[in-house]
């Protein structure tokens, strides 16, 4: 387990949330796929996401159930290890 308290990957999860919603405001699907650099900052952002919660305690997970934590992690995974295949729909409807 990581010594960062976990206020901290709450913290990171959070401003990450925050500058993806900031990114894609007023933004399409079709300016997403051709503008390369916010692919790279909205995946950065979702694999800061997944990596940080990946260190929730199951105790706080249990107490926000309707937050799909596996989900999260298991998108983060995807993205780290298959980003060769990137599925760039799945990302805008992820985010």
């Amino acid at each position: 387990m990581s010594k960062r308290d976990v206020k901290a990957f709450l913290w990171d999860i959070l401003k990450s949330i925050e500058k993806i919603e900031k990114w894609t405001k007023n933004v399409e699907f079709d300016e997403f796929v051709e503008n390369e650099l916010l692919q790279d900052a909205i995946i950065r952002n979702l694999e800061i996401i997944g990596e940080a919660s990946k260190y929730i305690p199951e105790n706080i997970r249990d107490k926000y159930s309707q937050i799909p934590w596996k989900r999260i992690i298991g998108f983060r995974n995807i993205l780290i290890h298959k980003y060769f295949g990137i599925d760039y729909e799945t990302t805008w409807v992820y985010n």
